[in-house]
């Protein structure tokens, strides 16, 4: 992957709608410094939400936007209270959203690599099971390496 660690690990996340957590996820790259603007970022993720569900399975959602609003590709990890990521799925308890830079026409993106990657270690019933019972960020960093 481009990009192997998070930029930040969050452990019993609370929210009450996606929105507000993937508000605060933003905010987190934002301090991080990986992007020129976290309001449009944020919008550019809810358009690609709204376009088709991130969920992928088992507990687990990748939302992601390629981005002029981004620096840098980064990624960060959210363990949360279970929320209700779309009406007809499961509930959510692994959040890993994606900052992808948008890039030229004939430019190639990191965010086929970056999805690719990720969506295999989150749908590895043994990598699920360390990030629901870890009680540190360093169990969870481990799992990226």
């Amino acid at each position: 992957m481009s990009v192997k660690q998070p930029v930040s690990i969050q452990l019993n996340l609370k929210s009450d709608s996606k929105l507000t957590l993937l508000e605060t996820l933003c905010q987190s790259f934002w301090e991080a410094g990986k992007l020129y603007n976290r309001g449009q970022f944020l919008e550019e993720v809810l358009k690609r939400e709204a376009l088709l569900s991130t969920y992928c399975g088992e507990g687990v959602a990748i939302p992601h936007a390629a981005s002029t609003a981004v620096k840098e590709p980064a990624f960060i990890f959210a363990r949360c209270t279970e929320i209700n990521w779309d009406e007809e799925e499961s509930p959510v308890q692994f959040i890993i959203l994606l900052a992808i830079p948008e890039v030229a026409e004939g430019e190639e993106s990191p965010h086929i690599e970056m999805m690719s990657e990720v969506a295999t270690l989150a749908l590895d019933e043994e990598i699920r099971a360390v990030w629901a019972s870890a009680r540190d960020k360093e169990t969870i960093l481990k799992t990226f390496n």
